[in-house]
């Protein structure tokens, strides 16, 4: 060809396809070409079951720690619960502690004198006035009426 039929050419290419210089592609051109640029996927069944058992697996391993954790948090409620029973426990053992030595103090003589001697005012007898009775001196008729005849002499 000669220079002016080729630039004649070119521009005849420039006002028909633009910059490139090449046609457009065709909505079907395209698509094929994007399908033999994609990699054949071929689905294996025994694929497919592998991927379903590792998924189950996962999914069982979820429900097992979810489990083991709201069987932790219902463990430390029963804990909580327990020392608090504990601490109540103790509470009132202190305080069976505390009435039993108070028991022991009111029935010691030492107490019994005091209440006496300031509720009643009543005095401790002179060792005159003391009357002293042993196991011989049981009288068939009561130790009442042998007090109250000592008592009045």
């Amino acid at each position: 060809m000669i220079a002016a039929e080729q630039w004649y050419e070119f521009q005849e290419q420039y006002q028909k396809y633009g910059v490139d210089m090449q046609p457009q592609e065709t909505k079907e051109h395209r698509t094929r070409r994007r399908r033999a640029s994609r990699p054949s996927v071929s689905v294996d069944p025994t694929a497919l079951k592998d991927r379903r058992l590792v998924l189950l697996g996962i999914a069982a391993l979820a429900v097992v720690f979810i489990v083991m954790i709201v069987m932790t948090a219902y463990a430390a409620s029963i804990r909580y619960d327990i020392s608090a029973a504990e601490a109540e426990n103790n509470a009132l053992w202190n305080d069976i502690k505390q009435l039993q030595t108070n028991q022991t103090t009111m029935n010691g003589v030492a107490y019994i004198e005091q209440r006496a001697k300031e509720e009643l005012d009543m005095k401790s007898a002179k060792n005159d006035y003391i009357v002293y009775l042993t196991g011989d001196d049981v009288p068939p008729q009561g130790f009442a009426d042998v007090l109250r005849s000592k008592a009045f002499q």
